[in-house]
């Protein structure tokens, strides 16, 4: 994500760990093969601007709690198509 468009209010340091969190977890997500990559870019870039905003500052967290929402939600579309269509 490019720095421009996390939030102006986080200080560069913040907006930079972001950002940093952002491209080390899409990496990782990218090899799910996301159908949706624009919804999944979105998942990850607010669980972790919404963290960063809270204070957390360990990369490894927001990375893996980025993941973990962004493959949870992925994890309830799926359900929630297969069960629109029994």
């Amino acid at each position: 994500m490019p720095l421009n468009e996390i939030p102006k209010y986080l200080s560069f340091e913040t907006r930079d760990l972001v950002d940093r969190a952002l491209e080390h977890a899409w990496r990782e997500l990218k090899k799910d093969a996301p159908a949706d990559v624009v919804l999944a870019k979105r998942k990850l870039a607010g669980t972790i601007v919404a963290l960063a905003s809270v204070g957390e500052t360990d990369m490894a967290k927001l990375k893996s709690f980025a993941l973990h929402a962004a493959r949870a939600s992925r994890r309830r579309q799926s359900f929630s198509t297969v069960k629109s269509s029994s």
